[in-house]
Order: C-alpha cells, then sequence, then structure tokens
C-alpha cells in the first residue's frame, strides 16, 4: 500500500521560457525579440548579450527599458493502461505578463560601466487544472492495487463458504487533481569594459541570482468504482453493490463484513494509509542565490565586422525548502531540505555584419556545458541522462527603409542534448524553431523604440516506458509546446 504514497513528486519547472539552455533565458531584450540574434550587439542590451561591446557607445548615459508578454501552452498525452480515458491529454497554461529587461550604461573614454536586470531562468507560472500523468497514473494504480490486495481475502471466503463476495471487483476510479507552480531566477549584473585600442575590447563582470520556486497543488476527492457480488442473506449493507466511494471506505466496509473480520486489523490499516495518500496538498517554496562571474572580448576588424565572444561560469545554486502550514505533498517535501540547482557555463559568440549603410547581418551561438552540470545534486543527470551539450543558433538582418524606420526579422533553433531518461511530464527538452521579426524606431537622437514578436514551435517529443506490471502494456507519452512573445523596448541615450 505505502508504493500510493508517492502520489506527488516535485516538478522541474524552472526551465527556460523561452529558448536558451535547460534552465536558462536568452530572450532579453526587445531588440533581440525582432532580431533574434544579438550576441555581437553594440548597443545598449550589450550589457547583458556582449558587454565588452558597450565601448562602442557614444560617450555619455545611455538607459534601456524592455519589457515582454509571454504565453506558452504545454500539451503531454499519456496512455497509461489503467487511466479512464486512453491516451490522456493533459494541457499547461504559462502565463508571464510581466518580463523585463532593464540596463544602464555610462561610458567615458575607453571605460564604460554598465549594469543589468532580467529574468535569467524561468519567468513564468504553469497551471495544470487536471494534475499531470505522473499523479493521475498513482490514483489509476488503486485499481490494480486493491485487486490485487483483496483476492486473497475472495479466495479465503470462496474456500470457506462456498461463495465468492467478490471484493477484488474493482473497475475505475476518480478523483480532482490540481497543480500550479511558478519558477523565476532573476539576474543583477554589473560590468567593466575596456578598449584596448579600437580593434579589442575586453569586459568582466559578475551576475547575482536569486531563485524562487513555488508549487502549489492537491489530490482530493478520490473515489473507486466496485462491483462485488450480489449479496447472500446476511450481507451487511455496508458494502453496497455496485460501491462508488473512497477506497479507504471501501476497506473499512469489508472489514465490517462477516468475511472480512477475520482481516480487519490488515483492511483498517491499510484503509488509513490509503486516506492519507488519496488526500495530498502542496504549498512549498524553494529559494536560494549565487554568483556568475562573466568574460567578454570584442573584435572589431573594421567598420563592416563585429564580432563577439562571453564566457559564463557556471551558477552554483542551492535552493532551501519551506513548507508552508505543513503541506508537504505527503512528505514528498522536508521544511529545511536543501537542493542543488545549479546552472550551467555558457559560451557565446557572435558577428555583425554592415555590408551598407542600410543594411545589418547578425548571427550567434550560444553552447552550454549542460554534461557538467548538476542540475538536482544527484550526479545523476549530467551521467545517465543528458548525451550532448545543449547549444543555440541564430541568425538575424535588419533594413533601413528611412532614417526613422527600421524592420527586421530573424530565425534562432535549438539543438537539445537529453535523452529519453532526462524526459518526463515533469520536465522535458525538445529541440526548437522561433522565428521573429518587428520595428525599430529613431524618434530623436535620444530616443529609440523596438516592438517585436516571435513563435516558437517545438519538435515534437516523446517516449515509450515499461509499465512495471506483468501482463500490462509499456506506456506512450508524448511532448508538445508552443510559445509566443510580444515586446516592447524604449532605449534612452543622454
Amino acid at each position: 500500500m505505502r508504493k500510493i504514497l508517492t502520489l506527488v513528486s516535485a516538478m522541474a519547472i524552472t526551465g527556460s521560457l523561452f529558448a536558451g539552455g535547460l534552465v536558462t533565458n536568452t530572450n532579453h531584450s526587445a531588440y533581440m525579440v525582432r532580431m533574434l540574434s544579438r550576441q555581437a550587439s553594440t548597443g545598449v542590451d550589450a550589457a547583458y548579450f556582449n558587454p565588452a561591446g558597450l565601448t562602442k557607445l557614444a560617450d555619455g548615459f545611455h538607459f534601456s527599458l524592455n519589457n515582454q508578454t509571454i504565453g506558452q501552452t504545454k500539451t503531454i498525452t499519456n496512455d497509461y493502461y489503467f487511466l479512464t480515458e486512453k491516451p490522456t491529454e493533459y494541457i499547461g497554461k504559462v502565463s508571464a505578463p510581466f518580463f523585463p529587461g532593464i540596463y544602464a550604461v555610462y561610458k567615458t573614454g575607453k571605460l564604460a560601466f554598465s549594469a543589468g536586470f532580467n529574468p535569467i531562468g524561468g519567468g513564468g507560472g504553469a497551471k495544470y487544472a487536471t494534475g499531470l500523468p505522473t499523479f493521475e497514473k498513482q490514483i489509476s494504480n488503486l485499481v490494480p492495487l486493491l485487486q490485487t490486495q483483496l483476492a486473497p481475502l475472495d479466495a479465503g471466503v470462496q474456500q470457506v463458504m462456498g461463495f465468492n463476495p467478490d471484493f477484488n471487483n474493482v473497475t475505475g476510479y476518480d478523483g480532482a487533481i490540481f497543480f500550479e507552480g511558478s519558477s523565476i531566477y532573476f539576474g543583477y549584473q554589473a560590468n567593466v569594459s575596456y578598449a584596448i585600442n579600437d580593434i579589442i575590447s575586453v569586459a568582466v563582470g559578475a551576475r547575482y541570482v536569486t531563485a524562487k520556486n513555488t508549487y502549489q497543488g492537491y489530490i482530493k476527492d478520490v473515489t473507486i468504482n466496485a462491483s462485488p457480488a450480489t449479496p447472500p442473506a446476511g450481507y451487511p449493507a455496508s458494502v453496497p453493490a455496485p460501491y462508488v466511494g473512497s477506497p479507504g471506505d471501501y476497506l473499512r466496509a469489508i472489514a465490517l463484513t462477516p468475511y472480512g473480520t477475520s482481516q480487519a486489523t490488515s483492511l483498517n490499516g491499510s484503509a488509513a494509509l490509503l486516506d492519507q495518500a488519496t488526500n495530498v496538498e502542496a504549498d512549498v517554496v524553494e529559494e536560494g542565490s549565487g554568483f556568475t562571474p562573466i568574460i567578454s572580448l570584442n573584435i572589431t576588424p573594421n567598420d563592416m565586422f563585429n564580432i563577439s565572444l562571453k564566457y559564463e561560469f557556471k551558477t552554483n545554486l542551492e535552493l532551501t525548502t519551506t513548507v508552508i502550514d505543513g503541506k508537504d505533498a505527503g512528505g514528498m517535501f522536508e521544511d529545511g531540505g536543501i537542493k542543488v540547482a545549479d546552472m550551467p557555463a555558457m559560451l557565446s559568440a557572435g558577428v555583425g555584419i554592415r555590408p551598407s549603410g542600410k543594411f545589418y547581418i547578425a548571427a550567434g551561438l550560444n553552447y552550454y556545458f549542460d554534461k557538467s552540470n548538476d542540475y538536482d545534486g544527484s550526479n545523476d543527470l549530467e551521467v545517465e541522462m543528458i548525451d550532448k551539450n545543449f547549444f543555440e543558433y541564430s541568425a538575424g538582418i535588419e533594413y533601413a527603409l528611412t532614417k526613422m524606420l527600421k524592420i527586421s526579422a530573424g530565425y534562432s533553433g535549438t539543438q537539445t542534448g537529453v535523452n529519453d531518461n532526462y524526459q518526463s511530464d515533469q520536465r522535458y527538452s525538445l529541440n526548437t524553431n522561433t522565428f521573429g521579426g518587428g520595428l525599430g524606431l529613431t524618434l530623436s537622437p535620444m530616443i529609440d523604440i523596438n516592438l517585436g514578436g516571435m513563435w516558437t514551435m517545438y519538435q515534437d517529443g516523446g517516449k515509450t516506458s515499461l509499465s512495471g506490471m506483468t501482463g500490462v502494456p509499456d506506456v506512450n507519452e508524448t511532448y508538445d509546446t508552443e510559445t509566443w512573445v510580444i515586446a516592447i523596448g524604449v532605449d534612452l541615450h543622454f
């Protein structure tokens, strides 16, 4: 019976809301949304993308204020044998109406001092109105579990009384399942940039990361359907046929019958466990912080080309768990427990090309060192679940229609390196294709406005796993996600 106590587990919802690595966002300005490639930026948003490139700004103060509105739909299907409907579809809605990116730069001579703030990971909340396969599968297992537990009692009654009460004829289940989780990793970054000469600039910086995950959900109102045999004379009405009610009440009712008296202690004990396992509530917060050292190099060999390199060191993160009002999801969360949630090192490279005064072309690559990262403190993820490091590639083009108006478009793709051992309804990583576009408006020498939108399509993924039960078919599960973004940004120059 204790197997049913694994009803709820912590969700790894820390994944990136748009693109980037398994846990890292890279959509940090409206300019990026409309172009999709900013690794070689020499604008204000270079405070994140290319700190060494800030030495190309004019002397003075520069500010960039950005916000994105993001929506995401996650769809999971599962055909586990004991589910009421096969396959069952689970839909999660993610909403992030406020996704800011704020950058400030002071440039003087060969030096530039900058600061930035953005959601470096996560950034939204996911709501699953009907739970997840992990949750419902455990409830559905009540059917074979009770069938197995009650079959010996039926056999014993048959042997002694010549009558099979058919207590094990449990045919179905129902219940209310809900889960909502949010994840936000804020990054507070500061950099110092220096132009060694007209061609080469360097920068050093650091990012302070604060992480917060929240989990709220429940499993309650669980019932089973059972059809015991038509009772003979003297059969108490405590076990009606058919029966619809809680699994614990069903076992207690059987314990009251003449046939269940000898097993009353065992039946009542199992009933108590089922009461606990089928009434589970979670209200949990995980919080922690860490630092990310950053180095950057910018090379401008001539007026046409700009080349960038940036390396972000691994961020060591430990999250402390707080359980609110004792709602620990049936013991799955430990109040005061520590969870390792490191962010991997990343290498980015970019090139910007201006073949004429009206055209600008950019391309870039982000490479994440996932295989050497510890995501959950177990060291299993990188060894057994990740075959290759994650990488992201992008390209964009911009054309100046007039001195005031620019149009742009871009493409970004990702290649994940995880294998089937990583993929689950609680976390999955899929290859993506993203298309974006938008406008750049120069209202005056002091004010630039960026407007952008993008759509991310995720390649369908899935896995087949063993059911873990003799005679029960393998389980097929599929994953799909779609993401849209609308962004606006204002750059100010003084």
